[in-house]
């Protein structure tokens, strides 16, 4: 009993150091500008509250409401507002951690089926990434895709960084964002804490099956 105990705390341990980071308003449904069923272009500044977590950079956003379909719930950003843009939120790391971001992207269905690009970066350094699906999408259909983006932490403070690309933006029509999400991602050493910790259990059952039962 003493080991299925130590098996599940361990297990436990590792599950809420994985998951204790994550991203504030990651799918843009709190924020100080009300786009309406429509959208509202927000221009850089500190402000944390306009879009809630996050820090517009650059000209100037897009944020969008009920304008196109959202991946997650109603409201989601187009990276390139009046000008090109830019989001950044602070993060409280773990140095030497690794972490894995995801994230959903589409395009602006105005600027027709072009590509659009953006950046995604921690410490200054962009990675890009692309929605160049050939499939016209369409504001009840954006046709969202799924992205991940993978860093490990060099200091306490990170700042998670997503940016559009001037070269691909189609004037004012960006790289669509939503649905920002991230997570810790284990080490080797604490996977196999977590299967010896499975295994202590697993052992532990077995035993309890064991036992004989005799009739009178």
């Amino acid at each position: 009993m003493r080991l299925l105990a130590l098996a599940i705390l361990t297990s436990s341990a590792l599950a809420t150091h994985a998951n204790a980071l994550s991203i504030v308003n990651g799918s843009f449904e709190m924020g100080a500008v009300n786009p309406g069923g429509g959208f509202a272009t927000v221009g850089s500044g500190p402000s944390l509250t306009n879009i809630a977590g996050w820090t517009v950079g650059g000209h100037s956003v897009d944020y969008i409401g009920g304008y196109w379909q959202a991946q997650d719930g109603v409201r989601s950003i187009d990276l390139a507002g009046s000008g090109i843009g830019s989001l950044t939120q602070a993060l409280a790391t773990t140095i030497g951690q690794a972490y894995r971001v995801t994230f959903w992207i589409s395009r602006n269905p105005d600027g027709g089926i072009t590509p659009r690009n953006g950046f995604v970066d921690v410490g200054g350094m962009p990675t890009l990434f692309s929605f160049s699906n050939a499939t016209s999408g369409r504001p009840n259909n954006m046709l969202w895709e799924q992205r991940t983006y993978n860093f490990v932490a060099a200091s306490g403070a990170t700042n998670l960084r997503f940016a559009a690309d001037p070269a691909t933006s189609n004037g004012f029509f960006g790289v669509a964002l939503d649905n920002v999400a991230i997570s810790a991602v284990p080490e080797p050493a604490s996977w196999a804490m977590m299967l010896a910790g499975f295994g202590l259990a697993g052992a532990a059952m077995r035993r309890r099956a064991k036992v004989a039962v005799t009739y009178a």
